[in-house]
């Protein structure tokens, strides 16, 4: 098949219009990883820049620490990071111990949707790289608003049908033109789960319409189960005493669409809210359960071997990687994550 001169087709367009025009082998997809290596394996290396993803799941999922501890990774890679808490449950502490430099993290308590865009905006223009949003299901649309002003309405006065979906509409559409840039932001959108009621049989979406899902590159369900067998048990010192006590859970992901790899996968992961070990995502677990799934760990019944290495045991496995960085390196280096 021959070829076609493409400099010289673009060259006969009005000069203006040409300047927005370029081949498609231009275009790079850089990706952030996420703090889940089994999601980054699945989504063939994270969220991509200059793109819209939704977080979404049932809530004590860790979605708002999932998000913090990609930002803790981003930062060390020089990334600027910013925060905007719909909900006012932003906890610098909390944040610290996932990581975080909260010192050099922008925040801001933007909780309307006009807000919210007015700063989203704003900070995609000044060229921020990682921009989150927890969550849209607590931002305020127009309607609970006195006309030009920032005084709620009395609650009577609120009632209008498709309100909040349609100012997510826009806002999605305003903060997506904003991101045609340079410099493009990975924008993260965290969703509570609510019920479809619609629906013939029981289910659950996120919040915000289907604007928010159409305009996601990636969208990503977490949710966990409160029962004791999704639990994760420690032992914690209580005064004088040690206790045996839920430490963690076992959270479970799903990539429910992308656009910039492999959907429909499904994965789990351990997550840390107590304990004397690191908080959040156990990435070292997670390693483990990865290089299993593409067979660069080997197991037999109980039994793993890790290179020259036979250990009995999932649990034994993690704690000789976190004994030497240096396995945990090389393990990654085979993983390429």
């Amino acid at each position: 098949m021959s070829k076609i001169d493409l400099d010289d087709f673009l060259s006969q367009l009005d000069p203006k219009l040409r300047k927005k025009i370029t081949s498609g082998n231009t275009i790079e997809i850089t990706k952030q990883k996420t703090p889940s290596i089994s999601l980054n394996n699945a989504l063939k290396g994270g969220f991509g820049y200059g793109r819209q993803v939704l977080i979404w799941g049932n809530k004590s999922a860790g979605k708002s620490s999932f998000c913090l501890q990609m930002i803790a990774d981003a930062q060390k890679d020089g990334k600027v990071c910013a925060w905007i808490d719909a909900e006012a449950s932003f906890d610098p502490e909390w944040a610290r111990k996932l990581g975080v430099d909260v010192d050099q993290l922008i925040y801001s308590n933007a909780r309307s949707m006009n807000e919210m865009v007015d700063v989203g905006v704003q900070l995609m223009k000044a060229g921020v790289d990682v921009l989150i949003v927890d969550s849209i299901s607590a931002l305020l649309p127009a309607i609970y608003f006195e006309k030009d002003s920032e005084e709620l309405k009395q609650l009577e006065n609120t009632k209008q049908i498709g309100a909040e979906a349609r100012d997510m509409t826009n806002a999605v559409k305003m903060l997506n033109y904003a991101n045609n840039n340079d410099k493009p932001t990975l924008l993260v959108l965290i969703s509570q789960q609510r019920n479809n009621i619609g629906a013939m049989f029981a289910s659950h979406q996120p919040t915000g319409g289907h604007a928010v899902k159409f305009f996601s590159s990636t969208i990503v369900k977490l949710w966990s189960s409160e029962s004791d067998n999704q639990a994760i048990k420690g032992k914690i010192v209580s005064g004088d005493k040690i206790i045996e006590s839920k430490i963690g859970r076992v959270v479970n992901w799903h990539v429910d669409f992308n656009k910039t790899g492999p959907a429909f996968v499904a994965g789990s992961y351990d997550f840390y809210f107590d304990g004397e070990g690191s908080m959040g995502v156990d990435k070292i677990a997670d390693l483990v359960d990865t290089a299993e799934l593409v067979g660069a760990i080997q197991k037999g019944g109980a039994w793993y071997t890790v290179g020259e290495e036979r250990l009995q045991g999932r649990a034994k496995v993690i704690d000789w990687l976190k004994e030497d960085p240096k396995r945990v390196a090389d393990l990654e280096a085979k993983l390429n994550v």
